[in-house]
């Protein structure tokens, strides 16, 4: 099977990563690629490494844009791109040689329209954990997958490959963050099944302290409120199993939210976003999905949940150093 892959990588201030990044995909095993880089309005040097790499390898597409975010960036791309399969990488992660290869060998030969690999972080790899080198694959029908991706979150696209077919006019929301939730949500509800890799072909990088979701929270991330909701609104027509994932999800993400207004009061002074979750929350709250936490914001008054929250993180950061102390022992 010889079909030209497109990846597309968007790029922003990533200049400690991307060589890294970049090196791992012109040095997959499967070569029919079109890579495919979005200079998001870098202010470091990243635009200038991208074009370095489009000298030396004319697989690669090099495009500069003025910063919009992923979202943008991944749309230009899509428009720009020629493949019959399309994969997403993100600049400060890098995958491992055999990837594309393997993927674009299970879709073709189960004539399927999304592939996916399980992924391993950045800090495992690098302190040599052994790999199982043995290839564990199988097609999962659609309840199966929809589960395991609920459940354990593994919403990214950079997890899969995509048949064109699927993608077709299929954009990304712009200007918001998670918003691979809803791409995921949205094509899952489309296919009939989707083969799935064990191997730990993607490496996502933890160690990224300029990452988006790992900075503090601010009031673009309080714009991506409305993605647990989406979950559960495009889940009903599943088992009851799957609804029950998709409300214990959307408590852990509210509650996240909720517990992060109390630490920034200024993007919540009159407390309405607050209000709007606990609404949210009781309204799907049911005890055959007992969730403590959204429970106790149901249950507790504003001014009692704030103490009840500050002391249970000191509980879990004397449980963490306890731990810690053991550990080194």
């Amino acid at each position: 099977m010889n079909d030209l892959i497109s990846i597309i990588v968007p790029v922003y201030n990533v200049e400690s990563y991307l060589d890294r990044c970049i090196q791992s995909l012109i040095n997959q095993t499967y070569k029919n690629l079109e890579i495919i880089l979005v200079n998001d309005g870098s202010t470091d040097s990243s635009g200038a490494i991208c074009d370095t790499y489009a000298l030396k390898d004319n697989r690669i597409q090099v495009y500069h844009i003025s910063n919009g975010g992923s979202s943008i960036a991944r749309n230009y791309a899509l428009q720009k791109s020629n493949g019959h399969y399309i994969g997403f990488v993100d600049s400060d992660d890098w995958v491992k040689p055999g990837m594309f290869d393997e993927l674009i060998k299970f879709a073709g030969a189960n004539n399927l329209k999304v592939v996916e690999t399980s992924a391993i972080h950045s800090h495992l790899v690098e302190d040599n954990v052994m790999e199982n080198n043995m290839i564990t694959a199988h097609i999962e029908d659609k309840n199966t997958a929809l589960k395991r991706i609920i459940q354990n979150k593994r919403f990214a696209v950079w997890r899969r490959l995509y048949h064109h077919s699927i993608l077709k006019n299929r954009f990304f929301i712009e200007g918001i963050l998670h918003q691979d939730v809803y791409y995921t949500v949205d094509i899952l509800n489309e296919i009939s099944h989707i083969g799935y890799f064990e191997n730990q072909f993607y490496v996502y990088n933890v160690q990224n302290p300029t990452s988006v979701i790992r900075s503090d929270y601010s009031i673009k991330k309080l714009n991506s409120i409305n993605a647990g909701a989406y979950v559960v609104e495009h889940t009903t027509q599943y088992s009851n199993t799957i609804q029950d994932l998709a409300k214990r999800y959307l408590f852990e993400f509210l509650t996240s939210h909720y517990d992060s207004l109390y630490f920034n009061p200024d993007l919540d002074n009159d407390g309405e976003h607050r209000k709007k979750i606990r609404e949210t929350i009781r309204k799907h709250h049911k005890m055959r999905i007992f969730h403590f936490y959204s429970f106790a914001i149901v249950i507790l008054p504003p001014v009692v949940y704030k103490p009840f929250l500050i002391s249970n993180k000191r509980r879990i950061y004397i449980q963490s150093k306890i731990y810690q102390l053991f550990r080194n022992v």
